[in-house]
């Protein structure tokens, strides 16, 4: 079994695209990382409504699920910038050479998820299926997987059970239809609402 290496993050967050519209979000951000206990988080963020607009394109124009999956990867590099400048928090990586570059000046870093689908998912023998049920959400879970992270933190706009199966969270479209797959080999998955003045944990569970 490969070591753990002691500089990996500990925990992968994920920010809904849905959260982009937040007018507080830096501010909901901070409050949320600042209370969170793991020493090294890193953060990846969602597409939220520039993927919804793909989409839109997609069934005008019929690009084709692949394309349109690498141009929704495409907007994640754009979305991971938009956090950026409202939470000061954060800092943009391209390469997890630079993860602890962020953390000793006291920040955090989100890794681009089009980077990390390029240099690191790439190269496996397995990589993310190219097709539209294949989102931020699933990318996220293969982060953590890849990192051996020890939790996938899942930032929503929606508020759940204090327990659900990932399962069923993915019938109900709380996560995207591949993430049962993608996070097979978690072993802590969790969400939050961060809408909510006072998020709880929600506990996603395998079937």
């Amino acid at each position: 079994m490969k070591p753990v290496d002691p500089l990996a993050p500990t925990a992968v967050i994920k920010i809904g695209g849905s959260l982009l519209g937040v007018p507080d979000l830096g501010a909901r951000l901070a409050n949320f990382l600042g209370d969170f206990s793991r020493p090294r988080s890193l953060v990846v963020c969602g597409g939220g409504e520039a993927v919804d607009a793909l989409r839109r394109l997609d069934r005008v124009h019929n690009l084709g699920e692949e394309l349109g999956h690498w141009l929704a990867l495409r907007m994640l590099s754009v979305t991971a910038r938009v956090v950026e400048r409202v939470c000061p928090l954060l800092a943009v990586v391209d390469s997890p050479e630079d993860f602890a570059i962020v953390w000793s000046s006291g920040k955090v870093p989100v890794y681009d998820a089009f980077d990390f689908i390029i240099d690191v998912d790439d190269e496996r023998l397995d990589p993310l299926p190219r097709r539209w049920r294949v989102t931020s959400d699933s990318i996220a879970a293969r982060m953590a997987e890849h990192f051996r992270a020890a939790e996938l933190v899942l930032l929503k706009s929606i508020t759940l059970p204090e327990r659900i199966s990932i399962v069923e969270a993915a019938s109900e479209g709380v996560v995207d239809a591949y993430f049962p797959t993608a996070a097979r080999a978690l072993d802590r998955v969790v969400a939050f609402n961060l809408r909510e003045d006072e998020p709880r944990e929600t506990l996603l569970v395998p079937e």
